[in-house]
């Protein structure tokens, strides 16, 4: 596929076919990450992260090292609060 680079206010921009999106699975509000490697423009599918249930998700902060999850600090107490 040859495209042409297009002014689009103050960036430029290239316009693909959908059915080049289709073949890399990029769909319309999908993320893709774009960097440059070696001189060359790279667009990439950002992977979805996966839905996690609730105990899925206390199972993972269990198994994390206090260094990774740190408590919070809230400050000092306010009003008549007790700490």
């Amino acid at each position: 596929m040859i495209a042409t680079v297009a002014s689009y206010g103050d960036s430029l921009g290239v316009q693909f076919s959908k059915s080049l999106w289709k073949n890399v699975h990029i769909s319309e509000n999908d993320n893709v990450e774009i960097f440059v490697k070696d001189n060359t423009i790279i667009i990439k599918r950002q992977e979805r992260n996966k839905h996690l249930t609730t105990k899925e998700r206390i199972a993972a902060f269990r198994d994390k090292t206090i260094e990774e999850n740190p408590e919070i600090d809230w400050g000092k107490p306010q009003g008549n609060e007790i700490w």
